[in-house]
């Protein structure tokens, strides 16, 4: 997609539908990021985060060596940049001597808080006369960019749940979430490395004495690209959630829709509803296929 056609489809939705139907719609920020975190294209400067990773992580812990902890900014939380960036602390690629490049996260609860939005839509008819009658189904669902904070909610709750994590107390605003793990990092023998989108953010944090790294998203999108199924999957899932729903060939993906419950975020489920009535037969049956392997594995 051209992120200039994207924009200009945008203001033509607003001159026709009003400020509802248009803050709905994903800017091109917005789609960038998720089809980066997707795997389709890389971060626009890879090369300088992991230059920066080399230089402060593959901590020796053996040695003497105080952890380094990845701490993620509201702005790119949702978009799984860990792995993306292969710094994972459990995942992430060791080096010769077979250490990972960071040893953990420290999450400041700033973040989290800034991420507890709860505006829904109450009502679709500006959406279902702008898009369609699929619609219908993001009634008492969360909303716009609202969707963006649920995908960071859960990424956060993810982290929290299955790896080593340290909460940081801290409040919201860049301020606070700073002064925060300037005191988490002056209080522990652990170095709290920070990734953020917002370079005022990541002044701030340099000039109160810690390490910092900026994460840049490409501003032009390629004309094609190779991908893996798993890729244009993650993909998928990700677009379906900003958009809200996807109209394919033959089968529409909803990321959210009226009874979506906190599990369906959890296992980042989509809902398929199918226009071909020889697709949904194939497709149920390659379901079976896969759950019968899940069963035996």
């Amino acid at each position: 997609m051209d992120l200039g056609d994207l924009n200009e489809g945008r203001e033509e939705i607003r001159r026709r539908y009003g400020e509802t139907v248009h803050n709905d719609l994903p800017d091109a920020d917005e789609y960038v990021r998720a089809v980066t975190a997707g795997g389709l294209v890389p971060v626009a400067n890879v090369s300088e985060i992991h230059e920066y990773i080399s230089r402060h992580g593959y901590r020796d812990l053996e040695a003497g060596h105080g952890p380094l902890v990845l701490g993620i900014d509201t702005n790119i939380i949702p978009w799984e940049l860990p792995r993306i960036l292969d710094l994972d602390h459990k995942y992430g690629t060791t080096d010769d001597a077979g250490r990972r490049p960071t040893n953990g996260y420290a999450l400041a609860t700033g973040v989290k808080e800034e991420l507890d939005w709860h505006y829904k839509h109450y009502e679709t008819n500006s959406l279902v006369e702008a898009f369609g009658p699929e619609f219908e189904r993001l009634t008492n669902q969360p909303a716009g960019s609202n969707r963006q904070g649920f995908l960071g909610l859960y990424a956060y709750r993810a982290l929290m749940a299955g790896r080593n994590v340290d909460r940081v107390e801290t409040g919201t605003g860049d301020e606070s979430i700073v002064s925060g793990y300037l005191e988490y990092q002056q209080n522990s023998r652990k170095k709290p490395l920070l990734l953020s989108n917002d370079r005022g953010f990541v002044e701030r944090s340099v000039d109160a004495g810690l390490l910092s790294q900026h994460v840049s998203f490409t501003p032009v999108l390629p004309r094609t690209v190779s991908a893996t199924w798993k890729e244009i999957a993650d993909t998928l899932y990700l677009l379906s959630v900003i958009f809200g729903a996807l109209n394919l060939p033959k089968v529409t993906l909803f990321g959210v829709w009226n009874g979506k419950s906190g599990l369906g975020w959890q296992h980042e489920k989509l809902s398929c509803q199918f226009r071909s009535p020889k697709l949904e037969p194939l497709v149920e049956r390659q379901m079976r296929v896969l759950d019968a392997y899940d069963d035996i594995r």
